[in-house]
């Protein structure tokens, strides 16, 4: 008999690249967040630039429009991290925290600047500057990024446009200006490019995995479980026996054994055909589980043949747990078409130190038959010492 394994269906490819899209959002939204808190540093700086050379006033004045948006622009990423970031409901917030900062930056050559030429070059620096700072921020979203050079150098042209008499000097800075953010931009992309990229394969990489797992996980059951009946196969119920007894043996812990074997299961072949036999078993199979305590185990062991582990009993703990087991299953006809009766003779064991698999198995086996012997649909046990 071949098993099929199941398996999910794999995201498609475009599906996967938007999903490392959203992750790219996200990552610029924390990224943000940080590069934001990093902000008042560079107004510390422009401020040491200019003492003395800006009236104080100018200078208070852009920061202080600086700070109010800085708080906006803090406060409006705070939210999108609380709520969750998302690509659609927050692209275009995130594109006003980014212009907004842009402008601010941009601002700069309207207030703070034509005081000092020199000091025009290293404010100029500065904006250079904020702006190489803000490439890793915006590595995984490439598109804030180019709105905030262009939110930048727009507000810059604008303020050298209306405030600048010199037209070489303000040609020159834009100009310069220009060139700079075009090789941003420029080198930003490709780089973009490869780490969402790599996003993408870090996700492809754990859907595999954990599809692998989910395909070794079945394959574990199956290994372990019978194709009928949905209970342990033998071959489990050989580990988890060995297992007990390993703990009989250290710790002294007490367990039982239950065989159980259907009556005249032969005579439901012959009468009603396997396929009626292969539902009967089934049924059987759950009437025996269900009585189980927790922590049980329940196994065909061959046939039409049965055995229920059960840790931590002993043998009248046990003797009650068959008896349960025998009357679920005779009370009523099984689930079977037609729906026929059927009872089980179950034998008892209990482990004594020292004891193997095989024998405590045989002592239950043997149990069976004496119950069979003694007509069948009962409980009998016995000690196995």
């Amino acid at each position: 008999m071949t098993i099929e394994i199941p398996t999910q269906s794999p995201v498609p490819p475009q599906g996967m690249q938007a999903e490392a899209m959203a992750l790219g959002f996200a990552q610029c939204v924390e990224a943000q967040q940080r590069t934001f808190y990093a902000t008042p540093i560079g107004w510390l700086l422009v401020a040491w630039l200019c003492y003395g050379m800006v009236p104080p006033a100018d200078v208070l004045r852009w920061a202080g429009c600086f700070f109010l948006a800085w708080t906006v622009n803090l406060l409006t990423l705070r939210h999108i991290a609380k709520t969750g970031p998302d690509i659609r409901r927050h692209r275009f917030a995130l594109t006003a925290t980014v212009v907004l900062d842009g402008v601010c930056w941009g601002l700069m050559a309207r207030m703070l600047m034509t005081h000092n030429a020199r000091l025009d070059a290293w404010l100029l620096i500065v904006l250079c500057g904020a702006l190489a700072v803000n490439v890793p921020t915006y590595i995984t979203y490439p598109r804030a990024f180019r709105l905030l050079t262009g939110a930048m150098w727009l507000t810059t042209a604008v303020s050298v446009a209306t405030r600048w008499s010199g037209i070489d000097a303000a040609i020159q800075l834009l100009t310069g200006l220009l060139v700079y953010c075009g090789l941003l931009i420029y080198t930003i992309g490709p780089i973009s490019t490869r780490v969402v990229e790599g996003i993408r394969l870090r996700l492809e990489n754990g859907a595999l995995a954990e599809r692998l797992q989910q395909h070794l996980d079945h394959a574990k059951h199956l290994a372990s479980t019978d194709a009928l009946t949905g209970q342990m196969n033998r071959r489990a119920l050989d580990q988890a026996l060995d297992q007990l007894i390993v703990e009989g043996d250290r710790r002294g812990a007490v367990f039982s054994l239950l065989m159980l074997d259907i009556d005249y299961f032969k005579k439901i072949n012959d009468t009603h055909g396997h396929s009626v036999g292969d539902q009967a078993l089934q049924a059987v199979a759950r009437r025996i589980a269900a009585p189980l305590r927790k922590g049980d185990l329940c196994a065909r062991f061959g046939g039409e043949e049965f055995v229920a582990l059960l840790p931590a009993a002993d043998l009248d703990q046990a003797c009650e747990v068959a008896e349960r087991i025998r009357q679920a299953v005779a009370q009523a006809a099984l689930e079977t078409e037609p729906p026929i009766p059927a009872t089980v003779s179950i034998g008892v064991a209990t482990y004594c130190a020292g004891m193997s698999a095989e024998a405590l198995l045989a002592v239950a086996d043997r149990e069976v038959y004496v119950a069979k012997r003694n007509g069948r649909n009962q409980v009998c046990a016995d000690q196995g010492g």
